[in-house]
């Protein structure tokens, strides 16, 4: 561990928290850069075929590009301690949180960032003008901060960030919150006192937005105490590596969270796929944003186009599961049952691989040059 690794990431970004977090708590060396205009738009992309960050470049000269991809990668070099528990019930919830913190928190992390901007735009226009043009005359920074602005306000329809739903949107937001702090006040982590591969998963949406931005900073963050303490924990630097809860436990104060995941993420994974199968069954490229789809979301109903990039996500989870022990697996589909959840495991996605920003089939044509089309929006900044 004598060569460092370089992150390329921004304090504003969704999923540069998540890695940043990782590497601290790994202790692997790195350097962080915040990419500027010409950095972000054409060295990273040349790089990496896509315009999305963070990115990592390894002592190697690897750049691998992708949250997930990026900690399977380095925790697969630097395994201890490792942040994927080893017994079964606690392996596929770590797996199935990351998703729900990539994936399903998407518009709460938009809503609160780009429908506050009364409060936020002061803080937001330095934060990305500073980055995207240092040292440029401030006329032109703040035009580069309006342009990023208006593509990401075009970009809230694609998450279902529309009017008529803000109220069921925010209601979930507080419910999820409440939960989230209710079990920091017991548990240091989701699973003990180790963070593990679903914590780094909702850190993304609670740090990148929810903590630095100040409308949700101060009215959805700070009243919670223990989760405000739990993203300081998530931001320590070589901090004691601690252990998973014995026995495969999952403690009663993760029900309401399991709820959502269950009852909320994964019919919209069930109804992603349903849109999705007649392309997968063509071994055709699947676009960013699909069909419409409506799915249970707090105490009502949500709608936003399906973006099958969740089912790549997925097909890890599940694979975490096949590659159990069949004692194991039987385990967990005792525990999904008791959940009402049991189906989870009887999901059938054809195998899928990333491409870019996109889930195209495994086995299909499609090349990373199309795959990383400008045209298919970017997970989000």
């Amino acid at each position: 561990m004598t060569s460092s690794y370089t992150l390329y990431g921004w304090q504003v970004s969704y999923y540069t928290g998540k890695v940043r977090s990782y590497l601290r708590f790994k202790g692997i060396p790195y350097t962080e850069v915040a990419p500027n205009l010409f950095g972000y738009y054409m060295s990273l992309r040349g790089k990496t075929g896509v315009v999305a960050i963070p990115v990592v470049r390894t002592p190697e000269g690897e750049w691998p590009q992708d949250s997930s991809e990026i900690i399977d990668r380095l925790e697969a070099r630097f395994p201890e301690p490792s942040i994927v528990p080893v017994t079964p019930r606690q392996r596929l919830a770590a797996y199935l949180f990351e998703l729900w913190g990539d994936e399903f928190w998407l518009p709460t992390g938009l809503i609160t960032r780009w429908c506050h901007l009364d409060e936020n735009w002061a803080f937001l226009e330095r934060d990305v003008a500073d980055t995207l043009l240092p040292g440029w005359p401030s006329w032109l920074q703040k035009k580069a901060a309006v342009k990023v602005a208006r593509h990401m306000n075009r970009y809230l329809s694609h998450a279902g960030v529309v009017p008529a739903q803000h109220t069921v949107l925010n209601r979930w937001t507080e419910i999820q919150l409440d939960a989230l702090d209710r079990h920091f006040a017991e548990h240091p982590f989701l699973f003990g006192t180790r963070p593990s591969l679903g914590d780094f998963g909702v850190m993304g949406p609670l740090y990148g937005h929810l903590s630095r931005d100040p409308w949700p900073s101060r009215n959805l963050i700070a009243p919670r105490r223990h989760l405000t303490a739990w993203i300081e924990r998530m931001n320590r630097t070589r901090q004691p590596a601690g252990e998973f809860l014995v026995d495969d436990a999952m403690p009663a104060t993760l029900d309401p969270l399991l709820n959502s995941l269950i009852k909320e993420m994964l019919p919209y994974l069930e109804a992603t796929l349903r849109v999705a199968q007649p392309a997968l069954r063509k071994y055709v490229p699947l676009p960013r944003f699909m069909d419409e789809i409506e799915f249970p979301m707090a105490d009502g109903k949500y709608r936003k186009p399906a973006m099958p990039y969740g089912l790549w996500m997925l097909q890890r989870a599940l694979d975490a599961v096949r590659a159990m022990p069949s004692a194991d697996v039987a385990s967990v589909r005792r525990w999904l049952t008791e959940h009402g959840a049991q189906r989870l495991l009887d999901i059938q996605i054809p195998r899928l691989r990333r491409a870019g920003l996109c889930a195209a089939p495994a086995h299909s044509q499609l090349g990373d040059r199309l795959a990383a089309d400008p045209s298919l929006n970017p997970r989000t900044p």
